[in-house]
């Protein structure tokens, strides 16, 4: 059964939904709105990048053109528009490298996608599902969580995360991407989060900033710790 012509426009809607929450995320920070706002576009463009790819698949709608706008989409709301959130946040105060980290985030970023989209059309190697570095949704997790937590935390050690972070990005170290499991893979885990770290915190704002923190930083962590142990081992 084909799926109704409008029905195959969903894949590229939720992408544009991306985009548009990526952009409106800027526009926060670029007028001096609460920098919470921006960390609240971006939640939802993480939500619309999680289901684009899976409704493309779900709908036979994969192609070229999906996957670029994908990336794009994906350079705004997960790499421009975090770092600058973090430099409005902290990195200005810390000086030149502050401003060495926002270009890093946003280089990274860029190269990390760059890699995915060619690669997309390659064959898939077998076994689980796996990323070649840190996949860019995760450092705009980890970094508007905490701009939304607003953490105290040291502009210069701000500034050294976030270039860790762009190190994972275009790293070749394996993540696994849970591509090929249902949402509920990671639905559920998140929610059992955010729920006890709302609850901890008796605070929102402040429990859904700490749990993107923590479950994103112990993602981020698993695979240089992983081939760390195997070193160990060897």
């Amino acid at each position: 059964m084909h799926p109704h012509p409008i029905a195959r426009h969903l894949p590229a809607a939720l992408t544009l939904g991306n985009l548009l929450a990526g952009a409106a995320a800027l526009g926060a920070v670029l007028t001096d709105q609460p920098l919470w706002w921006a960390a609240a576009f971006v939640g939802v463009g993480l939500v619309c990048d999680l289901l684009d790819g899976r409704a493309a698949r779900a709908l036979g709608a994969t192609g070229p053109q999906g996957a670029m706008l994908d990336s794009l989409a994906d350079l705004v709301s997960f790499g421009v528009t975090p770092a600058l959130t973090l430099y409005a946040w902290k990195l200005q105060a810390a000086g030149p490298l502050g401003l060495l980290a926002t270009g890093a985030l946003i280089a990274a970023a860029a190269t990390r996608l760059a890699r995915f989209t060619a690669a997309a059309g390659g064959p898939k190697p077998a076994g689980p599902a796996r990323f070649s570095g840190l996949a860019v949704t995760i450092p705009a997790a980890i970094a508007l969580g905490a701009v939304a937590a607003d953490l105290p935390v040291a502009p210069r050690v701000v500034a050294l995360s976030a270039l860790a972070l762009a190190a994972l990005m275009v790293s070749t170290l394996p993540y696994r991407s849970f591509k090929d499991r249902s949402v509920a893979v990671i639905a559920v885990p998140a929610l059992v989060l955010m729920t006890l770290s709302v609850l901890a915190t008796h605070s929102l704002v402040l429990g859904l900033g700490l749990a993107a923190v923590l479950g994103g930083g112990a993602y981020a962590l698993s695979a240089p710790v992983s081939r760390l142990g195997r070193r160990l081992q060897s």
